[in-house]
């Protein structure tokens, strides 16, 4: 039987650094998708611990950025302050539309990434979609 969690940790131990952005990205999108549900069914107690779950990736993805003074760089650390703050904004009053947004620009950046890892991955035709198996076991949102 194979134990997902040392699997996963294994993936993040040897993952490239754009592999591990695009992973971060993948999560905080399942999140935001999986709190605007919880919100839409009135369960504000639950949606909080995911918020301040997104939050810490948000925060994880800013610390990433090795050099604030490069353009590309201002950028990301640009829109991560900007979703952070959209985020915190959101969750007061459960905006789900404000969610919705947050999510569709996470979606965008976790494509850019996604092309970015296809690149590091062999074997894998540029056109091919990357699989939940070929790069990790997946999150469990309880962890």
């Amino acid at each position: 039987m194979i134990d997902n969690a040392a699997f996963l940790r294994q993936e993040v131990e040897s993952a490239s650094p754009a592999k591990l952005r695009w992973l971060l990205l993948q999560k905080a999108h399942g999140l935001t998708v999986y709190v605007r549900d919880l919100w839409l069914q009135r369960n504000a107690e639950e949606a909080k611990q995911w918020v301040i779950l997104i939050q810490d990736i948000f925060t994880e993805l800013l610390e990433g950025i090795v050099d604030p003074k490069h353009e590309l760089a201002k950028q990301q650390s640009d829109l991560f302050i900007f979703l952070t703050k959209l985020l915190v904004l959101s969750a007061q009053t459960q905006d789900v539309p404000s969610l919705e947004n947050i999510s569709e620009i996470l979606q965008i950046e976790k494509e850019s990434w996604e092309m970015l890892v296809r690149r590091e991955l062999s074997g894998l035709s540029s056109h091919q979609p990357i699989q939940e198996s070929h790069v990790y076991a997946g999150f469990d949102l309880e962890a």
